[in-house]
């Protein structure tokens, strides 16, 4: 994280991260599990295949803001050496603007799930869990990147972007 960060933004950045951690390792433990069982024991754990999305879907969403305030997500630099520095980070920030925009558009449409999820008592097939919870969590950190790709937008205006060229590597 770059020292010029807001002090709220790496508590921020470490919640998400711990909450993409331990989904993670529950992640793995339950497929360890699920994989013992299915093989020594030839019983698998029930609902493996439900819980291994939710959890996919809640370690994808905690970790957007992060890798969208850091710009670490993957990118194909194919103009990048062609590309007049100068300009990197005007391109940079309308990129980030046009990507808020973008997932704000989600953001909103993944609310409006959400609440009909809530309305019409959606829950998974197999283990009968709510889906309201998780489709609003997805909803609020789609909400929250929307946010981060904004103050990306400002970053770069005042020329301290991750991918600025005065900032240090």
């Amino acid at each position: 994280m770059a020292g010029r960060d807001w002090r709220g933004v790496h508590w921020i950045n470490l919640f998400l991260e711990g909450v993409a951690g331990a989904m993670l390792f529950v992640l793995m433990a339950m497929t360890c599990i699920d994989v013992a069982g299915r093989y020594l024991l030839n019983q698998p754990l029930d609902g493996a295949t439900e819980l291994t999305r939710l959890l996919m879907a809640v370690i994808v969403f905690a970790v957007l803001p992060v890798v969208s305030w850091r710009e670490q997500h993957v990118s194909v630099d194919l103009l990048d050496n062609v590309f007049p520095k100068p300009l990197v980070g005007w391109r940079q920030g309308l990129l980030s603007l046009i990507c808020s925009l973008a997932i704000a558009g989600l953001c909103y449409r993944i609310w409006a799930l959400a609440w009909r999820a809530q309305e019409y008592g959606d829950v998974t097939e197999y283990l009968r869990i709510p889906l309201f919870p998780v489709i609003l969590f997805i909803s609020l950190l789609c909400g929250l990147t929307a946010v981060v790709l904004l103050a990306n937008v400002l970053r770069y205006l005042r020329g301290h972007g991750p991918m600025s060229p005065t900032v240090p590597k």
